[in-house]
């Protein structure tokens, strides 16, 4: 390793990115400026779980953070013939039933053992590990062991290895089970530095019984440049434009609370929304920025407003998903209002000054949506009704100029306090600055805007 005395040269970022989640991509294209512009000779490696889509996305190396993970690329067929002694020997077990009852968690077992030792060696390869992202700390997606076990491994590994933990700004819950909680806590009384995107997050795992210093900041996305994106001019277009950012909510194939009847009632009403909006003389697009959850809610909602509107029409709704940060704040900049179901799009609307509706399926949303003064535009994405909506999109559109400048004056806060927390880390190199220095910045992401 080249570490210089004091400094920080081999930096991982670990994060659960890598299905195609903007938000999440949008964290690490943040974080990864901001380091390299105050620490240019940095090496930057990712730990996520699609290496090969980190390293395409953000042009770093990338290990995996679990034993498994999709490969981008399909590997070439084996050729015909005699089978490997690895799938023999595999068929051969699933066909002895008693053996492979036996057999399968020793092999299980092993397999975590080897993986952990290869992320050891990979861990202790760097000077610094960094958790950013946004729902590092939460069991939503497949329980205690997903994220929260995840999360605890690396944590426990970089402290084996002595080498420095940062949690920077993540998120929080939910954290409802025991051994979720068991291991989020551990992991962050293990960290040498740990923020919160939020008051709520932080509170929540100082719940848990977490007695060391937290601190908390804004989502690092506010950090992006969005300038080019802000200054360039709008295409041609008498119509108002509308983006609509729908999310596959309680979708019995995606989701981890599976509840069709929800579903499809939040699908329903967003449907009749965006027919209301066409019949107004509104210029629609519907855009993602996650492609792997939302996509059967977006064919879903195709498919609903073909049964009521003509094919021609529809045809105009629906673009080709980006697949990059930068490709979906191009396609928003061209929005005059949006309407979203997602925490990210929410704070992209927010740097391009978008006026934004927010149908909330966490508390982070309705945070996010008070800290711009915007909460009255933000209703729960179960109990809403068609009639709010609307009501909620015309009072948007008519305070559409003082929320623009309620939502600057925020951004511009962010920003600074995103900069400030970037320079006491990472500025000339600086090792971890001593906690009295962060110890008058409290509250920072629930600043509201009036």
């Amino acid at each position: 390793m080249y570490i210089r005395e004091g400094g920080l040269r081999v930096i991982g970022l670990l994060d659960h990115m890598g299905y195609g989640n903007l938000g999440d991509a949008a964290v690490q294209e943040s974080v990864i400026a901001n380091i390299k512009k105050r620490l240019p000779a940095a090496q930057l490696v990712g730990f996520s779980l699609v290496p090969e889509d980190t390293t395409r996305r953000h042009g770093i190396p990338c290990y995996p953070i679990l034993r498994w993970h999709p490969r981008l690329e399909k590997t070439a067929a084996a050729p015909v013939g005699r089978r490997p002694f690895r799938s023999r020997l595999k068929s051969a077990l699933k066909n002895s039933r008693a053996v492979h009852i036996w057999a399968k968690p020793v092999l299980e077992f092993l397999r975590e053992a080897v993986f952990l030792v290869r992320s050891y060696r990979a861990v202790r390869s760097l000077d610094a590990l960094i958790i950013s992202g946004g729902g590092q700390l939460s069991e939503l997606w497949r329980g205690p062991w997903s994220h929260p076990y995840t999360i605890f491994k690396f944590s426990l590994l970089a402290r084996l290895a002595r080498k420095k933990l940062y949690f920077l700004n993540v998120g929080a819950g939910p954290l409802k089970q025991p051994l979720s909680r068991f291991f989020v806590r551990c992991a962050v009384e293990l960290a040498d530095y740990r923020s919160f995107r939020d008051d709520d997050s932080r509170d929540l795992v100082r719940s848990l019984g977490v007695k060391s210093v937290m601190h908390v900041y804004p989502d690092p996305a506010y950090a992006l440049e969005v300038g080019d994106h802000l200054k360039r001019p709008r295409r041609n277009s008498s119509m108002p434009v509308v983006g609509l950012n729908p999310i596959g909510f309680c979708d019995p194939r995606i989701w981890p609370r599976k509840d069709d009847s929800v579903y499809r009632e939040y699908l329903e009403k967003v449907t009749r929304f965006s027919v209301w909006l066409l019949g107004q003389g509104y210029s629609l697009r519907v855009f993602t920025n996650e492609t792997s959850v939302d996509h059967n809610a977006i064919e879903d909602l195709r498919a609903g407003l073909l049964s009521k509107l003509s094919p021609e029409l529809v045809s105009s709704v629906f673009q080709r998903p980006s697949w990059g940060v930068k490709d979906v704040l191009e396609e928003m900049a061209e929005f005059d209002v949006v309407v979203t179901s997602k925490f990210h799009g929410i704070i992209f609307s927010n740097l391009l000054g978008k006026p934004v509706i927010a149908l909330s399926y966490h508390r982070k949303m309705d945070f996010a949506m008070r800290g711009t003064g915007q909460d009255r535009f933000c209703a729960d994405i179960e109990g809403f009704d068609g009639e709010w909506l609307i009501d909620a999109f015309r009072s948007s559109v008519a305070a559409s100029s003082s929320t623009k400048l309620k939502s600057s004056a925020a951004v511009e806060v962010y920003a600074a306090k995103l900069a400030e927390q970037f320079d006491n880390l990472f500025l000339n190199g600086a090792d971890l600055v001593p906690s009295k220095v962060f110890a008058t910045q409290g509250n920072l992401g629930h600043k509201r805007f009036e």
